[in-house]
């Protein structure tokens, strides 16, 4: 690309290519997911599209390897689909189109992350993929955008196809970091809390169950559990994130009621909590659960018998915390002069992955401020010198050590 516009690269091409999608996650991505299969293919490596029928929709899940087969290798991953922009205020270019002002690139998926998709097979593409001695694995996956649920559907096919193929127990996951080393993140897990009160009409209050007045006696649970979990948090949990180190709640929707003069016989809140590593999701809300039934519902069912308040919809992200003194680790601090000793602030497909012994490494071109914004952008710098920071890594992984 030196010497040359940057529009006229390869990359730009992939890349363009790539954006011009239409991959948010409620519609399909299989026509992208089939375009990087093909590219994959002609360059050499063996490619698995995994299709599955989400919600009547067809998505797809990339999977590619190629190499000796030996332990020890390297799984570069990133996900396939977006977050929506129809609707969204304040963009000032089409989404779809990749663009430039010279200084940034422009485009919905450029920071989230399609350019660097682009830069990863490119990068394998340029090393002398013959010369492997470690494989090397393509995971780019559908839906991570919705609680990384497509990678959780994902990790029960994996094994069952690499069962004679070395899976590899270490990943690059390229979000957006401004090419920082994030070795662990919390999980996410959101949820419907309802409160079944019994309706009646606004003059005569002792004959009915206000839901909405039950469910402000949950908000005050949810918000004793939080302080609890921040008094509970580990000190690797405080060195990782210093600024909320623990699991914590949040109140995200509400809504209840019909009239302003009938008794509410109905509250729902949709609520989330992001998941310090250490705890999951159904320990967290197993306490909850108990005090609100002992503590809140009996004296409801007193009053009205048929009265409950219940847990629906759960989906849940698992939390990362892969090792900061392992081999690659290191490998990939020596390499980028970066540390590895926070978190990051958001959830990945790596906390899928773990569950089947995959330990993944957050790094990545772009800012994170950058992602989900209306005119999200990706600096040219980091468009420019991403693909050969991830060459770097995979001739330094997969073919200057040997596997062990």
């Amino acid at each position: 690309m030196p010497g040359a516009p940057i529009q006229e690269s390869e990359l730009w091409e992939l890349s363009r290519q790539l954006i011009s999608f239409n991959t948010v996650s409620s519609l399909s991505n299989v026509a992208a997911a089939e375009y990087l299969a093909n590219f994959l293919e002609n360059i050499g490596f063996s490619v698995q599209l995994v299709k599955e029928t989400v919600q009547n929709v067809e998505k797809a899940n990339v999977l590619a390897w190629i190499g000796p087969q030996v332990p020890g290798g390297l799984i570069i991953s990133g996900h396939i689909d977006i977050v929506p922009f129809e609707g969204q205020p304040g963009w000032k270019t089409d989404p779809l189109v990749m663009s430039t002002d010279g200084e940034r690139i422009f485009g919905r998926g450029v920071s989230d992350m399609k350019v660097f998709l682009a830069q990863a097979i490119l990068a394998a593409k340029r090393t002398s993929l013959q010369s492997l001695k470690r494989p090397l694995m393509f995971i780019f996956t559908c839906d991570e955008e919705v609680a990384g649920q497509g990678a959780g559907r994902l990790i029960h096919v994996i094994p069952e196809l690499f069962h004679d193929y070395p899976l590899p127990r270490v990943a690059l996951i390229g979000e957006p970091t401004n090419f920082d080393i994030f070795p662990a993140h919390k999980g996410y897990a959101s949820f419907d809390i309802v409160v079944h009160g019994k309706g009646g009409h606004s003059s005569a209050p002792h004959k009915g169950l206000n839901a909405i007045e039950k469910m402000s006696d949950v908000i005050e649970l949810l918000k004793e559990a939080n302080q609890q979990l921040l008094q509970q948090a580990s000190a690797e949990n405080r060195r990782l994130f210093p600024e909320v180190p623990g699991s914590v709640f949040n109140c995200g929707l509400i809504t209840g009621g019909l009239a302003p003069n009938m008794i509410a016989e109905e509250c729902r809140l949709t609520t989330s909590v992001r998941i310090a590593p250490g705890d999951q999701a159904e320990q967290l809300l197993a306490p909850l659960q108990e005090r609100w039934h002992k503590e809140i519902v009996t004296s409801m069912k007193r009053v009205a018998p048929e009265s409950d308040i219940t847990l629906q919809d759960l989906t849940i992200t698992p939390p990362l915390s892969s090792p900061s003194d392992d081999e690659f680790c290191h490998f990939l601090c020596q390499l980028t002069g970066k540390q590895a000793d926070r978190g990051a602030p958001y959830a990945t497909d790596g906390g899928q992955f773990q569950q089947i012994g995959i330990d993944s490494y957050i790094w990545g071109p772009g800012l994170l401020e950058e992602a989900h914004q209306p005119n999200e952008s990706l600096p040219v710098s980091h468009f420019i010198t991403g693909m050969a920071q991830v060459e770097r890594i995979i001739h330094g992984w997969c073919i200057e050590r040997d596997a062990s």
